[in-house]
């Protein structure tokens, strides 16, 4: 089935992971969109040989409605339907309660950015698209001097509800995945940071973490990646408005 697919984030981690997982259909056009464009294009570049979609790149900074309407009206131009949209971009900037920069640098990407991505797509998805958002288990929890995060990751939970409910009768679901303790850029830099404080090394601060897991291992982005598939298919047309969790059991129900 030929599809045209935009991802988001495409350049690395969960996004980057999607991107492999669909790429590998000779029938799909991949639109990728990244800050980092060289990041994503050396990709690209790399993966020549395995590579079987039509891709093409575009640097897009989320946060910044005016460059995102202007990719957006270019895009329009180029393409007839956009099938399925996966909002993977994303930040992770610790804050304290008084840091309003940091709160308005996280809701500016990880929330607005989300809703504008999606609402610029929509006049070019047809009926029956997906599309998939990214939030987070702190969707569904609080963490400390993470309220920034979790407020955006909360939104992203509560726009994908009311989206899908708008969109239903266009058959368009919506869905989010939170996910926990993937082994990401991200999270090793995270990570990197916590030991730092704690005084200890990388692999001490990856030790200690993974003893918290229930399955004792991270979650691997192309596990995120096959749920991503799978709600993009037409076999999850009845799937819509879920938050589905990947985090190893970590979560325990929240």
């Amino acid at each position: 089935m030929s599809r045209t697919i935009l991802i988001t984030g495409a350049a690395k981690g969960i996004g980057r992971a999607v991107a492999e997982n669909f790429a590998s259909d000779a029938d799909h056009r991949l639109i990728l969109l990244d800050l980092d464009l060289p990041q994503l294009q050396r990709w690209v570049d790399e993966q020549q040989g395995q590579i079987k979609a039509q891709v093409e790149t575009h640097a897009a900074n989320i946060a910044d409605l005016p460059s995102m309407q202007a990719l957006f009206k270019n895009l329009g131009q180029q393409v007839q339907y956009v099938d399925v949209l996966v909002n993977s971009a994303g930040i992770c900037n610790e804050n304290e309660p008084e840091d309003l920069h940091n709160w308005h640098k996280v809701i500016s990407v990880n929330l607005n950015g989300t809703f504008y991505v999606t609402s610029l797509c929509l006049p070019l998805m047809p009926d029956r698209g997906r599309i998939i958002n990214m939030s987070s288990i702190l969707g569904r929890a609080g963490k400390v001097r993470n309220s920034a995060y979790c407020a955006s990751k909360h939104g992203i939970v509560g726009m994908t509800k009311a989206l899908a409910m708008d969109l239903a009768p266009r058959q368009i679901t919506v869905n989010a995945i939170l996910p926990a303790w993937i082994d990401t850029p991200m999270l090793q830099g995270e990570l990197a940071a916590q030991a730092a404080i704690a005084g200890l090394t990388q692999e001490q601060i990856l030790r200690n973490a993974k003893k918290k897991l229930p399955m004792r291992r991270f979650i691997q982005s192309e596990e995120v990646a096959a749920m991503v598939r799978y709600l993009a298919s037409p076999e999850a047309g009845a799937v819509t408005a879920q938050s589905l969790v990947i985090d190893g059991g970590v979560g325990l129900g929240m």
